[in-house]
Formats: C-alpha cells, sequence, structure tokens
C-alpha cells in the first residue's frame, strides 16, 4: 500500500487519485495512517459480501432488537 501525507491531496491530487485506481492507498497525518482511500470497485469487492452492517437503533430489524432486548434482559441491572 502506498502511502500519501494529507498534504499531498491538495498538491497532487490526481497522483494520489491515480494510485488509488490501481491499489488502496494510505492517507497519513504526521507520519500516521489516517484514511485509506480506493476506488469504488476495490471497495465494493472487498466489502459487498460483508454480513457485519451497522443500524441506527431505529432502523435495526426487529429480529435484532429482540435479540438485544433478551440480552439485555438475561444481563440484568
Amino acid at each position: 500500500m502506498k502511502h500519501y501525507p494529507s498534504t499531498d491531496l491538495k498538491q497532487n491530487l490526481g497522483d494520489v487519485l491515480a494510485a488509488a485506481s490501481q491499489e488502496p492507498v494510505s492517507i497519513t497525518r504526521h507520519n500516521k495512517p489516517r484514511y485509506v482511500l480506493m476506488s469504488i470497485e476495490a471497495y465494493e469487492a472487498r466489502f459487498a459480501n460483508d454480513s457485519r452492517r451497522t443500524y441506527a437503533a431505529e432502523d435495526a430489524p426487529s429480529e435484532h432488537v429482540e435479540m438485544l432486548e433478551e440480552y439485555a434482559y438475561a444481563a440484568g441491572p
């Protein structure tokens, strides 16, 4: 994985995007990886079959809410 300082996003956006079209790239701040930039194709290939998903509480499927309620009840106060 290539690494680019966040300042390169402003100065060399074309180069960073070209690299991200080939493979995911790491965007660093203060020499620490902070973000990953990748093509939508790479993202979909990596996460399309991932069964994990996040929901807002009000949007969670009822079976998930029931499971959490059962767990909370079993765990007690």
